[in-house]
């Protein structure tokens, strides 16, 4: 067989040689150059509509099969490219198309430049404009929150807000401090849902949900959900009057873990069997301890001067130590002197 165009022999398609029948089929037809938005407030590329977070070399390939249609009789091309920057938005591009037809492969190279034009993807508009769906409100029961206790919560939701910023599309719009507690606006209704469980988790406390109507989007309605997160009515090192007798609550989370301060047994609790469960006047400080005539254990208050025996059950100590100062008698604690500041 022989080429109709050019009259050598060997394999052809439609007649042709390769070399005629790649002059007569470019696999695609070059633009002069290719824009692409990309979003200047987190560095997502707008490709085929849909915003990515990606490098832009890796996204080259799918940004160039995106800017050009396939010719006529190829179905499908391998884009390979070469790219040289020459600013911060524009890049020069050397393209290798590559198709193949009935056995022959084609291979058009080609010039073009990839400009990047700042925008701003959806989800970081909605995040500048304060969109928000869902709402987390953060309060304790029965009691205002400490200082401590915002800063740890706010802590807590921007962490998880940087986390969501690297990977899905989800974000916390805004956290907001209240004479009560800690309001947090997030961008669905899921991650309302989610976050407030997450601090309920990690803080100790119980979540209730209410919803809202506030609008219509294709003839659906449109709620937004309050998720309410009640912290626990106590503070680590709290003294409480639990069954008759005194503890110190020693840690707060899914269960709040007591301790007794007379026997110094630590139990775990559900905060629903906690409730009406009182908290005690207490003072919590170091003591120097001394020894008393009766070969008893005391503290003295480095204050007022007083010495009152420890309560709490064990071998005789001596030096210093942590103590718990209440009207019904003094108790080692297992916390530090300053556990209940900030």
């Amino acid at each position: 067989m022989f080429c109709v165009e050019c009259g050598t022999e060997g394999p052809t398609v439609e007649g042709l040689c390769l070399r005629c029948f790649s002059r007569k089929y470019r696999v695609v037809d070059p633009p002069d150059h290719v824009d692409v938005p990309r979003c200047k407030q987190c560095g997502a590329l707008q490709i085929d509509r849909a915003w990515i977070r990606t490098d832009l070399d890796p996204a080259i390939p799918q940004v160039l099969r995106e800017a050009m249609p396939v010719r006529k009789p190829f179905a499908r091309a391998l884009f390979t490219h070469e790219a040289r920057e020459e600013d911060a938005n524009n890049y020069s591009l050397s393209v290798k198309a590559t198709a193949s037809h009935e056995g022959f492969e084609v291979v058009q190279g080609f010039q073009t430049r990839l400009r990047l034009k700042p925008s701003l993807c959806d989800i970081c508009g909605k995040q500048r404009g304060h969109y928000y769906e869902g709402i987390v409100q953060v309060r304790a029961q029965g009691r205002a929150m400490t200082p401590k206790e915002i800063r740890a919560v706010r802590t807590f939701v921007m962490a998880r807000a940087d986390r969501l910023r690297e990977a899905s599309r989800e974000f916390v719009s805004r956290i907001e401090e209240t004479p009560s507690g800690l309001d947090a606006y997030v961008s669905t209704n899921a991650l309302s849902k989610a976050l407030a469980r997450e601090i309920a988790e990690a803080f100790g406390g119980s979540v209730t949900t209410s919803s809202k109507l506030f609008g219509r989007r294709g003839g659906k309605e449109l709620y937004r959900i309050t998720n309410l997160v009640r912290l626990s009515p106590f503070q680590v090192g709290d003294v409480v009057r639990h069954k008759d007798a005194l503890a110190e609550v020693t840690k707060i989370a899914t269960l709040v873990t007591l301790r007794d301060l007379t026997s110094g047994e630590e139990r775990r609790y559900k905060p629903k069997d906690l409730r009406g469960v009182l908290r005690i006047d207490a003072e919590r400080f170091e003591a120097d301890l001394e020894r008393t005539a009766e070969g008893e254990t005391a503290a003295r208050h480095p204050d007022r001067g007083a010495s009152r025996p420890i309560l709490t059950r064990g071998p005789p100590k001596r030096g210093h130590a942590v103590v718990v100062w209440t009207a019904e008698g003094v108790f080692l604690s297992s916390l530090p002197a300053d556990i209940s500041k900030g």
